[in-house]
């Protein structure tokens, strides 16, 4: 691991609607994502409580990049998870797996994730 970026980690678009409650933390790799400090094991109640819900959208999202600092390598995968997350109409996104090697001082970084959509009401609409 080269980052503190692990599996669980949930990006939202900060241009996203977004209920009250939510906290952002830390410095993101992404300015236009950054991370969700809402703790996990409460996220889920404190957002039905809101009267809000979040969704996980199917399907794996898994991106690769290669350059020689792993930061901007990582923030280069985490940037490409991004676009079909938004593309797809969605306002957020969960880490799943990041994984690092590094051969002949390259590294190559893979972030698997999948997409959420968190809004207001019970239904699934988009944007």
């Amino acid at each position: 691991m080269i980052d503190p970026i692990e599996a669980g980690t949930i990006h939202v678009e900060r241009s996203a609607l977004l209920p009250r409650f939510l906290r952002f933390g830390g410095e993101p790799l992404l300015t236009d994502w950054p991370v969700l400090r809402n703790a996990r094991a409460t996220l889920e109640a404190e957002t039905a409580n809101a009267g809000w819900i979040s969704f996980f959208m199917a399907g794996n999202i898994e991106k690769t990049s290669f350059g020689f600092d792993p930061r901007k390598t990582l923030g280069a995968a985490m940037r490409q998870v991004a676009r079909p997350v938004k593309s797809g109409d969605c306002n957020s996104f969960e880490i799943m797996r990041v994984t690092s090697k590094r051969v002949l001082g390259v590294f190559r970084v893979t972030v698997a994730a999948h997409a959420r959509q968190l809004q207001e009401g019970l239904v699934c609409l988009g944007r």
